[in-house]
């Protein structure tokens, strides 16, 4: 026999529609951040294999406070301005480094930077940083895409918690 329109009413069900949506959603989320780690680590072992050694100069230094999520706390990312001469160009950028990275060098410091000849716009002063960036990212784009390939077998139909009424009787502190 069938359920009764009560009985019905105490479970929440998502069309196939909504969840193939939903999961489309973070496989593409993922798929994204996967390729963009990629190509992250991409550069990474193109610097290493054919990357130039270059002075560069720092420029600045600055630390952004970033807010946590719900109940975590803020954390701050270090960053360090800097410039490089190839040929006759000026080349200038700004990279995230670590704390310790930070903290040993002050503006009109020089550096070793590592850039590639045919890109100059593709260059690090804390080497291997790219290709740890690369592994964070690739590693977060495969839980995304995990998480939304896993909503597929999620079930479609489930059961709401118990709500407290005082009018059925049902739950809730009677006086």
């Amino acid at each position: 026999m069938g359920q009764t329109a009560q009985q019905e009413a105490e479970y929440f069900t998502i069309s196939w529609a909504k969840l193939i949506a939903i999961s489309g959603v973070f496989v593409l989320i993922g798929a994204i951040v996967i390729a963009v780690g990629y190509r992250m680590g991409s550069q990474g072992r193109m610097l290493e294999a054919d990357g130039m050694e270059a002075s560069a100069i720092v420029t600045g230094k600055s630390v952004t406070k970033r807010r946590g999520g719900s109940g975590t706390s803020a954390t701050n990312e270090y960053s360090v301005r800097y410039q490089f001469e190839v040929g006759n160009e000026r080349h200038r950028d700004r990279k995230i480094v670590s704390r310790s990275f930070y903290d040993s060098v002050e503006a009109g410091d020089t550096v070793p930077a590592r850039y590639l000849p045919s890109d100059p716009a593709i260059n690090e002063i804390q080497p291997g940083r790219l290709r740890a960036g690369s592994r964070i990212a690739m590693g977060i784009g495969v839980l995304f895409v995990l998480l939304g390939g896993g909503m597929m077998f999620l079930p479609r139909k489930v059961k709401k918690p118990a709500q407290a009424s005082a009018a059925t009787g049902k739950g809730g502190i009677s006086s």
